[in-house]
């Protein structure tokens, strides 16, 4: 029998409304035309205490903490709202999270797509500036679930897919290429639809700065990557060699271990979803999994 804490009444409303604000706001109230709010005006209704709402002293316009962002229209209340950021940053199922905070289930789906749209809409594009950075592949079983498939010979998704070769986006098994910076810690993720060198190449050169050192596995991808005037050291998995010291200071600086560790959370993300669609989901989860709320970017619309 599962134990139920009634989570909301642990958190403070004042508090929670503070932080909302803070993030979803942090250069200060404005109304939808921009006017920032003066911060000696009186509420114009305060029936939804503390989120109240004033009226633009310029264009006559009511706004609230929720106006122009995801949670617009909204009837949570700001401890609802926080923990369901935190529960959909944290990868909570969409059942258990409704089940546990009371609310509807399809009106909280509905939300988290749109909080993961916004996830990827704010993914970084820009390169990594580490002078060390480490690159990888993990293969993710990923069919096309919830998809309807009446051909008995295309199945929707395979669980347990353990087709033999490097996975695809065709087979099932598409990979996720990902980069991080050894001393920011900042990562890159990337859905792929194979791991071709003239896949990986391109994505690689994109998330790097020309100057940095490449540490990666010993994977044809990587081939021409010092072509580039970048710095590449492998290690040799096959030969179970994880770590080698090339410039005799005592540090193991040639591995790709970093990435492994990440590889090993993001699987721990998914793992409560039961399999997610290759083509619709997959590529919003590990942009989510990564993403460090921050300027109200997971919460501004």
């Amino acid at each position: 029998m599962a134990m139920r804490f009634p989570l909301t009444d642990l958190l403070d409303e004042q508090e929670s409304y503070n932080f909302l604000l803070k993030t979803l706001h942090p250069d200060g109230m404005k109304c939808k035309q921009g006017h920032a709010l003066p911060p000696d005006q009186k509420p114009h209704d305060r029936r939804r205490d503390p989120i109240f709402d004033y009226r633009c002293r310029i264009c006559g316009n009511v706004f609230n903490l929720f106006t122009d962002t995801v949670w617009q229209g909204s009837q949570y209340d700001c401890r609802k709202i926080v923990l369901i950021v935190r529960g959909v940053a944290q990868g909570t199922p969409t059942l258990h999270l409704a089940d546990e905070l009371e609310v509807d289930y399809g009106t909280l789906l509905e939300r988290r797509h749109r909080l993961q749209k916004l996830a990827l809409a704010h993914k970084p594009d820009t390169a990594l500036t580490d002078e060390e950075t480490e690159a990888d592949e993990m293969f993710q079983n990923a069919g096309e679930k919830g998809t309807k498939h009446a051909d008995p010979d295309d199945p929707p998704r395979r669980r347990a897919n353990k087709r033999p070769g490097k996975g695809t986006m065709a087979n099932d098994r598409p990979p996720v290429l990902g980069v991080v910076g050894r001393e920011a810690g900042q990562i890159r993720l990337e859905v792929c639809d194979d791991t071709q060198q003239a896949t990986i190449q391109p994505e690689v050169e994109q998330k790097t700065e020309p100057t940095t050192t490449l540490y990666t596995d010993e994977s044809n991808a990587y081939n021409r990557v010092a072509g580039t005037g970048r710095g590449h050291g492998t290690v040799c998995h096959s030969q179970k060699e994880w770590a080698r010291d090339d410039d005799g200071d005592g540090i193991r600086e040639v591995h790709c271990n970093t990435m492994e560790g990440i590889w090993t959370g993001l699987r721990n993300f998914l793992r409560p979803f039961r399999g997610v669609h290759k083509k619709t989901w997959l590529s919003m989860w590990p942009c989510l999994s990564g993403l460090i709320i921050s300027n109200g970017s997971l919460l501004t619309s």
